[in-house]
């Protein structure tokens, strides 16, 4: 089991479940965007409840491995759900554009550019 900490609480979830909620988190960052997501969760009182996290670019979102003994819950729809949603999201290479043409520019560069 894995424990999913969110702002100012945290949901017990099978440890399937808790790396992709991370993953489609970073996904929402790239293309400045936020998502309600669905999945099982255990409660405070060892009982499995349905959970409803709103993500996006300023979410802050960390999944640990606990000593927690597993629960009875149905994640495959949650992670294939996951899943999805990240890969309508995330930009096809033809959408990020020429970017392997140049050099990466380093924040440093990017402030320091003298008008000519």
């Amino acid at each position: 089991m894995k424990r999913i900490l969110y702002a100012s609480g945290g949901v017990l979830a099978g440890g399937a479940v808790a790396p992709p909620p991370v993953d489609y988190a970073s996904v929402l960052a790239i293309v400045e965007s936020a998502d309600v997501i669905s999945c099982e969760g255990v409660d405070d009182d060892g009982k499995v409840r349905q959970y409803q996290l709103l993500i996006g670019p300023s979410s802050q979102i960390l999944s640990v491995t606990t000593d927690e003994p597993a629960a009875e819950m149905n994640v495959e729809q949650a992670v294939a759900d996951f899943h999805h949603r990240a890969r309508q999201r995330l930009p096809s290479s033809t959408d990020i554009g020429d970017a392997g043409a140049r050099a990466a520019e380093s924040d440093a560069d990017a402030t320091s550019h003298a008008s000519n």
